[in-house]
């Protein structure tokens, strides 16, 4: 992923919602645009998650923290679902709950690389502030 390709979106804690146009400042302030005025909000209770690099089935942007639905084929058709995590070391990004599958991994080239076979199979159905339930459930 080019610099230019970068994108994330920011979760308020207090609010339980995405913040919609802001702007990370250095200071430690988000600056939210709303109906042409200008607010600043301290960033104590944000979560910044990064977007993956990769779409959905469906187009839509895959983000950490979304809970996603992966359809594989190993000897017979299976249906999983997880969540999309940073996690340490040589794995920045992975999946949580497909069987602790680590779904992507970062090359010596900076490039972001897919494990899953399929990625047109994965499907946003969700993200773990406003579905958290989705986790607990097989489907």
């Amino acid at each position: 992923m080019k610099l230019k390709d970068f994108d994330f979106r920011i979760w308020n804690n207090n609010s339980k919602t995405y913040e919609a146009g802001s702007i990370i400042e250095s200071l430690g302030f988000i600056t939210s645009v709303f109906n042409q005025l200008t607010y600043e909000k301290p960033t104590i209770d944000y979560e910044i998650e990064l977007w993956t690099g990769y779409f959905d089935k469906n187009g839509k942007k895959i983000y950490e923290g979304d809970v996603i639905k992966y359809v594989y084929i190993f000897k017979h058709e299976l249906l999983d679902k997880g969540m999309i995590k940073k996690l340490p070391k040589k794995v920045s990004i992975g999946c949580i709950g497909i069987d602790n599958f680590l779904g992507f991994r970062i090359l010596k080239n900076k490039e972001l690389q897919c494990f899953m076979k399929d990625i047109a199979n994965i499907e946003i159905i969700g993200n773990i502030h406003e579905n958290k339930e989705l986790l607990n459930v097989r489907l």
